[in-house]
């Protein structure tokens, strides 16, 4: 099917098709970076912000090179550390409650979807690029068009603004809004759940976190306990 909205295509793992149904995971990011001094056609530079009309097929393809390219080598030992690339470490150590081996990491991310939220990139870390109120439907729009193309039953999203700002798309009518709650060592942690619903009636639910490249993030005793229970919970 045609996505006609995402602009970042998603990460899509070779193995996401083999894993059972009820299982299916997509990891949702927040957004891209694009430095105004390297990686800009001379259309992006003239313009300023990103935009549509300036991107090519290297920007299409940011969140798969992400991973297969930069992630993935990483993990392998064959690319060096970069803070971005630890970001993605700290959320599988709050997902599996512990460092993953290599291993672990490749058959993990060979497992499922990941897909960038905001369809135009960032110049850099909070600071974020005027969005306009219709870039945000298209942004929707985009959401929509992965979960029809790749039907995740199973969401983690790395983001709070989202969720607080109110740019993710409604939930579902029949599966309104609730906070998950969960206990580790006496303390008790709490965090938002929203389900969405696909036009031929599935229900997907998706837990709100923090993004890990924050502070609050990289509570691997909380998000753990979350994500235990959130996967957990029928």
């Amino acid at each position: 099917s045609v996505m006609k909205h995402v602009k970042f295509r998603p990460w899509k793992g070779d193995n996401y098709e083999q894993i059972p149904q009820g299982k299916k995971l997509l990891i949702l990011g927040d957004s891209h970076y694009c430095a105004k001094d390297k990686n800009r056609n001379d259309a992006c530079r003239s313009k300023g912000d990103c935009s549509y009309d300036c991107m090519n097929d290297c920007c299409y393809k940011m969140t798969h090179n992400l991973i297969r390219d930069e992630y993935l080598e990483f993990r392998s030992g064959r690319k060096k550390s970069e803070g971005y690339l630890q970001t993605i470490l700290t959320f599988e150590k709050n997902l599996f409650g512990y460092t993953p081996s290599p291993q672990e990491s490749i058959n993990f991310w060979n497992s499922v979807i990941f897909y960038n939220y905001i369809q135009h990139s960032q110049y850099k870390p909070r600071s974020r690029r005027k969005t306009e109120a219709e870039e945000i439907d298209d942004y929707k729009e985009a959401f929509k068009e992965v979960l029809a193309e790749y039907q995740p039953d199973y969401i983690i999203i790395w983001s709070k603004f989202l969720f607080t700002q109110d740019w993710l798309p409604d939930g579902a009518f029949e599966a309104p809004d609730y906070t998950l709650k969960a206990e580790y060592n006496g303390v008790i942690y709490n965090t938002p759940v929203r389900t969405f619903k696909l036009d031929g009636g599935k229900l997907i639910r998706a837990i709100i976190t923090q993004h890990p490249c924050c502070r609050y993030g990289k509570d691997q005793a909380k998000w753990h306990a979350l994500l235990k229970a959130f996967f957990e919970t029928k």
